[in-house]
């Protein structure tokens, strides 16, 4: 049977037209829960069994977690198709910003050693650079023409806003600066200063590759050689600089097949334009519209209801569409209901959940469960306001949850230092502002918090860590006194070891929310040049009390969402569906809330028409999309509620106009009356989770810390904890990428040394160490540095010239789909080319850091198990995923020069596949035990932090031995270290 006979039995009459479907354009409008992920799967699948190579395929994301669901759906998709699943790594799928660095890194190797900042590492930068960028002048000036004042960081987050804006909408300071001069300025300031230090952020990574594709640049347009098959998930919510990346990369491409839902376009207040996927029809004309309209999801009565409102709320400014459920699920239940107070109506949905708790269920594919914590949202418009009584809106509802004994998930941001432990960490932290505390300042904070948060916390040991702190935080600056760096990092660690962290037993939430303060203080330390004194601490704290709180969630570091009830906003809700949705704080000027204008800095006039076509504010079409999407989240039961006098509230809140604007016969107000019939009661079931099916995403990097110590993983990976960044960060990265660039600017014979030299030490780029003020006459540690990193690539050229004798170094990501996991990382290829171009043969070459010394295969420091199996795990991806195979594999120690032969033949590369789907299994059973030896424990970053005390693995099963470089008795086998190197207990 043929591709297309098998998509028609694996998707519905309507995905299956979408698609196969033929045309250059293809928008397929997807309601909620109608499959959108499998339709673009089944597409994906049939371009493949029609002969286009993966690499041709580039499908675009919202999300990370997004990028994840829809490989693993791919993977689905070609099985079904008969075609092997491991082709989904050769395709990109993911977000469009990740595809921006991965192509300016091949245009240019030195975009390579840029850091991406985020949203916050972004603010941090800005504070980092605060006077360099010279912004209080901007500062000052906004003070004057507003009358008022503008703090410190309210300035911050705006200038910010306007950078990520200016992007966005493909503006240029020179065009911000015709408005308002000290702004645009501002920007160009910002620009230069971000390229001077190597940063790098989402905005303008995406610009970059649009002026690059734009100015037809050659290295630039290579990377769409290969492109046939354009796909857009979400495509509601692209903004500006999206949407002409996704038409120039279709101009080079054979299809473009856009994928989304009008209704559930919940972004526009930070620049997403719903217009692109209105007007869709009218940019091509020729496009073909495949609509979606069967809800696998929801019941008819949350179908009907949902749909009607949007068509009634909407109207003409939604496109015309009307869902239909595919069955009408029992048990089921929906409600709209009302309260006298907040604490009523958070009383009453408790009581639903405890009741319901265990609830038969009966799953898509036939199998039956009963209901447990993770099967229950409450979902509303903010969770962070404060009500009138200063509390927090969330907060009835977790109080209620937590009186009944129900464990619930807080997923909303701002809430980390609500929390004891981050607080005292905090608070810990604070005391060192001013001065080194006193004993009795130590002891009052020791028995007042630290202690309570931390039972096993020794006051001695506390003294003693802020003896020392205080000491160095305070040190004197002056000339002739040599200036010490701070590792915040550090100060973390010595506390959490003072504070007897390791025997206090904590769950995976505390550990997470302690992770989350070790995650704040990495994206300090990255961004600073170095903290040294007590000024830029208090830069620090100052970032810790005023926005960290609030910008940063706990719930990100997990593998997976705890088996608790899920307290959230909408937004953070979207793409997630639950059995049964409780959509609260429904009321009249509550949801829908007051419409908020633009009041961002760029200057209205340059952005007027993403103004009208909705963009970056919050009218009542967006917060309509928004109770839509809310509702649609809902499977079986779905409960929406208000109250009549809200918390510190003077007046009677009024009922939502949303609220009464839902219908249905099924619908339901009449609960709180004891006269009206009893509410659905349920068969009971065995409580059990729904199953995960959703594929692990991991690096080698991840992989090779399990399988040295898989506690050590659990800590950085699942918790989030970061180890303190050493002062030549970024030496291996810079070296490397000077390879990169080598190659890349002599392909057509290999340099001489000092051409060579003279690449490395232009790229050479350190963010932690400052540059001498005299280099000449006084060279220091970045000096130094810098001409070691000449050193070793002018010893590689005239050591390895062959290298460059019709070979090309390249440079190509890969994911290798394995059991339950998908394991990315990027290959060093040397590619043997003839005449024509054409690859004879390749080579996986691990290009690293290091030295051997006289006999590398024997140095134990080098630990050749994880070496090994690193180049083993490449060569599967060069050979699988890009279809190179690699005959030989080596890892190249670039400080001495050596270049030492990894076995990557057949046997050796099914164990280290082998040994990777041991540790993914284990990581997914939640198996971490601690495995220690003097010598890993040494140099382990977490040594302060860990009890050290051997545990076993839950599972009986050990992994095969690894294939190591021949050695003085011939070819090695040797354990991953997490068995070969371990202390007896």
């Amino acid at each position: 049977m043929d591709a297309e006979q098998v998509l028609k039995g694996w998707l519905t009459t309507e995905q299956y037209a979408a698609a196969v479907a033929p045309e250059a354009e293809v928008l397929a409008l997807a309601g909620a829960g109608a499959g959108k992920s499998r339709t673009l799967a089944g597409r994906v699948a049939h371009k493949v069994a029609a002969g286009s190579p993966p690499e041709s395929i580039v499908a675009f994301t919202f999300s990370e977690k997004a990028a994840e669901q829809i490989k693993t759906r791919v993977a689905q998709a070609l099985e079904v198709c008969g075609l092997n699943p491991v082709l989904v790594g050769g395709m990109y799928i993911g977000t469009i910003h990740a595809w921006c660095r991965r192509v300016l890194g091949e245009m240019d190797a030195r975009y390579r050693q840029f850091d991406v900042l985020d949203e916050m590492q972004f603010l941090v930068y800005l504070i980092s650079r605060y006077p360099r960028l010279n912004i209080n002048p901007l500062r000052d000036e906004r003070l004057t023409a507003r009358g008022g004042r503008r703090p410190y960081f309210e300035t911050l987050r705006q200038l910010s806003r306007a950078w990520h804006t200016m992007n966005d909408e493909l503006l240029d300071p020179a065009q911000v600066a015709t408005e308002d001069p000290s702004l645009g300025e501002s920007l160009e300031r910002l620009r230069m200063q971000l390229e001077q230090d190597n940063f790098i952020d989402f905005s303008l990574m995406q610009r970059l590759v649009i002026e690059a594709l734009e100015a037809r640049l050659p290295d630039a347009a290579q990377a769409l050689v290969a492109l046939k098959h354009v796909l857009v998930d979400e495509y509601q919510d692209v903004n500006v600089v999206q949407e002409r990346l996704i038409a120039l990369m279709h101009q080079h491409s054979e299809t473009l097949f856009v994928v989304g839902d009008d209704d559930q376009a919940i972004y526009g207040w930070r620049g997403a334009d719903v217009t692109n996927i209105l007007e869709f029809e009218r940019r091509y004309p020729a496009a073909s519209v495949h609509k979606l309209l069967t809800n696998f999801r929801s019941t008819e009565a949350i179908v009907q209801a949902a749909s009607d409102f949007a068509a009634q709320e909407l109207g003409a400014a939604r496109l015309p569409k009307q869902l239909k459920a595919h069955m009408n699920h029992t048990p089921r239940e929906f409600a709209v209901l009302n309260f006298p107070d907040r604490a009523a109506e958070a009383a009453f949905i408790a009581e639903r959940i405890s009741e319901l708790m265990g609830t038969e269920y009966q799953e898509g594919d036939g199998t039956v469960r009963g209901l447990t914590p993770a099967d229950f949202a409450i979902l509303m418009r903010s969770t962070n306001t404060a009500e009138q009584d200063g509390t927090k809106r969330h907060t009835a509802y977790v109080r209620a949850l937590a009186a009944r004994g129900i464990t619930y998930d807080l997923n909303a941001g701002g809430q980390l230092f609500e929390r004891a432990q981050p607080a005292a960490v905090r608070s810990a932290f604070e005391l060192l502002r001013n001065a080194s505390p006193n004993r009795t300042a130590v002891d009052q904070l020791f028995h007042s918090e630290l202690h309570p948060a931390f039972p096993a916390a020794d006051l001695a040991r506390v003294r003693a860590v802020f003896a020392d702190w205080g000491r160095r935080v305070h040190a004197p600056v002056a000339p002739g006194v040599p200036r010490q760096r701070l590792f915040p990092q550090q100060l973390l660690h010595d506390l959490l070891e003072a504070m007897g962290f390791a025997s206090c037993g904590f769950d995976d939430g505390i550990l997470a929310d302690l992770g989350t303060f070790s995650r704040i203080l990495q994206d300090v330390e990255s961004v600073y040049l170095s903290i040294d004194g007590s000024s830029r601490f208090g830069e620090l704290l100052n970032f810790l009390q005023n926005v960290a709180g609030d910008g940063y969630e706990t719930d990100t570091q997990m593998l997976s969402r705890p088996d608790a009830v899920a307290v959230s906003t909408v937004h953070k809700a979207k793409g997630l569906e639950f059995p049964v949705v409780f959509v609260v704080d429904v009321e009249h000027m509550r949801f829908p809330g007051r419409r908020h204008s633009y009041d961002g800095w760029i200057p209205q006039p340059l952005i007027q028409q993403a103004l009208d076509n909705g963009s970056y504010q919050t009218g009542d079409a967006d917060q309509a999309r928004l109770f839509y999407t809310a509702i649609t989240r809902a499977e079986r039961f779905l409960y929406v509620t208000g109250a009549t006098s809200l918390p510190g509230a003077k007046r009677v809140s009024r009922v939502s106009r949303y609220a009464a604007r839902l219908a249905h016969p099924e619908l339901r107000t009449d609960l709180l009356d004891p006269t009206a019939p009893p509410r659905v009661s349920p068969l009971a079931a065995v409580p059990r989770r729904r199953g995960d099916q959703s594929v692990l995403p991991t690096t080698y990097s991840q992989i090779h810390s399990y399988l040295r110590c898989p506690h050590s993983y659990k800590l950085s990976v699942v918790s989030g904890f970061s180890p303190p960044i050493p002062e030549l960060f970024g030496f291996g990265r810079a070296v490397h990428a000077a390879v990169g660039k080598v190659h890349q600017v002599y392909k057509g014979g290999a340099p001489n040394s000092a051409q060579a030299r003279a690449v490395a030490e232009d790229m050479f780029h350190l963010k932690h160490v400052a540059p001498s003020s005299d280099p000449v006459n006084r060279p220091g540690a970045y000096e130094r540095a810098k001409a070691k990193a000449g050193e070793i690539v002018s010893s590689y050229v005239r050591d390895f010239g062959t290298d460059f004798e019709r070979k090309r170094q390249v440079e190509l990501p890969f994911e290798v789909p394995l059991k339950g996991a998908v394991i990315s990382g990027a290959i060093d290829l040397l590619l043997n080319v003839d005449g024509s171009d054409k690859i004879r043969d390749a080579a996986v070459i691990d290009f690293k850091t290091m030295e051997g010394g006289p006999e590398p295969v024997n140095n134990a420091d080098l630990h050749w198990e994880d070496l090994s199996l690193q180049v083993q795990l490449y060569g599967r991806g060069a050979d699988e995923v890009h279809g190179v195979n690699a005959r030989t594999g080596a890892v190249h120690l670039l400080k001495d020069g050596q270049r030492i032969q990894v076995p990557v033949d057949p046997d050796a590369i099914d164990a280290a596949v082998s040994n990777v789907e041991w540790a993914v299994g284990r990581i997914r059973e939640g198996d971490f035990p601690r495995r220690p030896s003097k010598r890993k424990c040494e140099g382990c970053d977490f040594a302060k932090i860990c009890s050290k005390k051997r545990e076993g693995f839950a599972a009986q099963t050990e992994p095969v031995e690894l294939h190591l470089p021949d050695g003085q008795a011939g070819r090695r086998f040797l354990k991953i270290t997490a068995f070969s190197d371990v202390d007896q207990a």
